[in-house]
């Protein structure tokens, strides 16, 4: 219990990490498996809508606007204050914070190029370690409207590949309405 108390906290920390450096205070959209409205800084509104497959449940207590677990799993999506100009910008300037936080951070592959709800879309797969947990994550970069949405798919290590059908799964049935 400990030890899934500690991951949980771990991932949440890893998203936070994420927001660094955040210049403006925004708010973010919740999504319940519904759409909800998210006003944004630009006075615009983005909806989420995301339909996780079963198992994904809801963390009704995290400050995080969407974040859902399944076992040990975690999965987020949130608007983040990256400077980049361009997807590859964004994901450099990722990397470099995620460098400076984690250890043994290892890039797994090349970027992918991706497309989400028809937007460009950038894919990241890396592992690293966290208080001596070995971990792995997808970090997915989209320009919704004028903001930068990451989508995040966090789990140990050792389990994290045998749900990756979900996190395909999640990531195809993502709806952004500007």
């Amino acid at each position: 219990m400990k030890r899934y108390l500690l991951l949980c906290f771990l991932l949440i920390m890893t998203v936070t990490l994420s927001a660094c450096g955040q210049k403006d205070s925004e708010s973010a959209p919740e999504v319940s498996g519904t759409p909800v409205a998210a006003e944004e800084k630009a006075e615009t509104t983005t909806t989420i809508e995301i339909a996780p497959p079963d198992g994904w449940t809801k963390m009704e207590e995290s400050v995080l606007p969407v974040h859902y677990m399944k076992g040990t799993a975690s999965f987020m999506a949130k608007a983040e204050p990256f400077a980049g100009t361009t997807l590859d910008e964004v994901v450099e300037e990722a990397l470099a914070m995620y460098q400076k936080s984690f250890d043994n951070l290892e890039v797994q592959g090349e970027v992918e190029e991706i497309k989400i709800d028809e937007k460009d879309a950038r894919k990241l797969t890396f592992t690293c370690s966290i208080s001596g947990m070995d971990m792995k994550y997808v970090y997915v970069y989209v320009f919704v409207g004028e903001e930068t949405y990451a989508i995040t798919f966090g789990d140990q290590a050792s389990t994290f590949d045998s749900i990756a059908a979900d996190y395909e799964t999640i990531l195809s049935n993502i709806h952004f309405e500007e």
